[in-house]
């Protein structure tokens, strides 16, 4: 018997974990915390074979480590690239945990455990994981090494999509999207309900309000997730010949991103750009930069923690400048709280900011049409709806297309 058990991300955006079951095997599809309150996804009550990873952001990779502590022998599959983002964003997460307050759930030892147990996947080529299952991983689109998952076993045909994005942008090409005879599609939903705007249109406005800061003497603020959006940021705000400076692990994973030049598209572009930009990677470096105009990319994206925070203490009584927030602002963060009652709520403050406050949406998922295409395309024999806060009204507009559509909630069971 084949059945797929949600153990984390059914009707919820954030801790993805899925795990796949085939006979005597069981292969877990990522392994994700939620993001604000470290919550984890329902624990297997299998012993597991592997572990595949579908890109290093930790809603997708956070309680990969948990799954060693407790025993786990078997192998964690992913591409080069996103074994490299993962091992920087859990020793981060590590140091956040205990800044919070949080009983850490694991330590380096499972760290360094995790780290002997990579096998590295490449784009298109088939991996025999065991005698009856095989492995084929294709770029999803949405961070450098993102990968989409075709899991062929016992004649099924399995594809996860992990998080995906259909159309190109400077830094990456669109994800793959030419699966045939699939039995199983299990894809995100997180935008089932609407588009992204033109995203080159949007750089422009971007970079349109970011030279009208500097221009009047301020400084730009771009938040932003350090795998991905910060690479692409940079790309685009570069053209602007202004100063630029990247701070935290901004730094550290742009430098990841520019280790292979298969990773992205205008890798001479993005070298130039991150060659040119001031680079912050200690605490006491930071004291004078927002004294003079330039353009700061900096994470926590959300505005929880990280150096953009710090920034925004020092930014938030002064109008010429701006701040641009451009990615998913989940509930109960500084930057949906901002967003959503235009206070500032953080460490004691609680206050109107003068600094401009723009929100531009820059998403690095797939938008609703550009899912319900690919749906389409794939035509699968079942679809498997995951990461999303609306996936049961969607598979309902998905079963009024003939589609044999699922939204199952955590810890139910679908028949492959």
């Amino acid at each position: 018997m084949h059945h797929i058990k949600i153990l984390g991300s059914g009707q919820e955006v954030g801790r993805t974990s899925i795990m796949l079951s085939m006979q005597k095997e069981h292969i877990l599809l990522d392994c994700g915390i939620n993001v604000e309150n470290m919550g984890h996804p329902i624990e297997p009550n299998v012993p597991l074979d592997a572990v595949v990873l579908s890109h290093a952001h930790l809603d997708h990779s956070g309680h990969i480590p948990c799954i060693f502590r407790h025993n786990f022998n078997g192998r964690l599959f992913a591409t080069e690239t996103t074994l490299d983002f993962c091992s920087l964003l859990l020793r981060d997460s590590l140091k956040v945990q205990k800044k919070k307050g949080f009983l850490p759930r694991y330590g380096l030892h499972e760290l360094s455990k995790m780290k002997k147990h990579e096998t590295v996947l490449e784009y298109g080529k088939k991996f025999q994981m065991s005698q009856p299952t095989r492995l084929t991983v294709f770029d999803a689109g949405h961070t450098p090494g993102s990968a989409s998952t075709l899991i062929e076993t016992n004649g099924k045909r399995i594809v996860y999509t992990g998080d995906i994005k259909f159309s190109e942008s400077s830094l990456l090409n669109p994800a793959f999207s030419d699966f045939k005879n699939i039995d199983v599609l299990i894809t995100e939903s997180t935008y089932t309900q609407k588009d992204h705007p033109d995203r080159k249109k949007t750089f422009e406005r971007l970079r349109k309000d970011v030279a009208e800061a500097i221009a009047l003497g301020g400084v730009a603020l771009l938040p932003v997730f350090t795998v991905g959006r910060a690479q692409e940021m940079l790309l685009e705000v570069s053209e602007l010949g202004l100063p630029v400076v990247m701070d935290g692990m901004a730094v550290s994973a742009t430098a990841i991103a520019l280790s292979r030049k298969n990773n992205v598209c205008n890798w001479e572009r993005l070298w130039e750009a991150f060659k040119g930009a001031t680079k912050i990677k200690k605490q006491n470096e930071r004291k004078d930069v927002a004294k003079k105009p330039c353009i700061i990319i900096s994470g926590n994206g959300m505005l929880n923690g990280g150096p953009a925070n710090y920034y925004m203490k020092q930014l938030l009584r002064r109008p010429e400048c701006r701040l641009i927030l451009s990615g998913f602002q989940m509930p109960g963060t500084i930057g949906r709280t901002l967003m959503d009652t235009g206070r500032y709520v953080s460490d004691g403050i609680d206050e109107m900011p003068r600094i401009q406050v723009g929100f531009m949406d820059l998403s690095s998922h797939c938008g609703r049409t550009e899912l319900i295409n690919f749906i389409k395309k794939v035509n699968p024999g079942k679809v498997v709806l995951v990461h999303g806060e609306k996936t049961p009204e969607f598979s309902q507009e998905l079963k009024s297309m003939g589609f044999d559509a699922y939204a199952p909630k955590n810890g139910d069971v679908v028949k492959v």
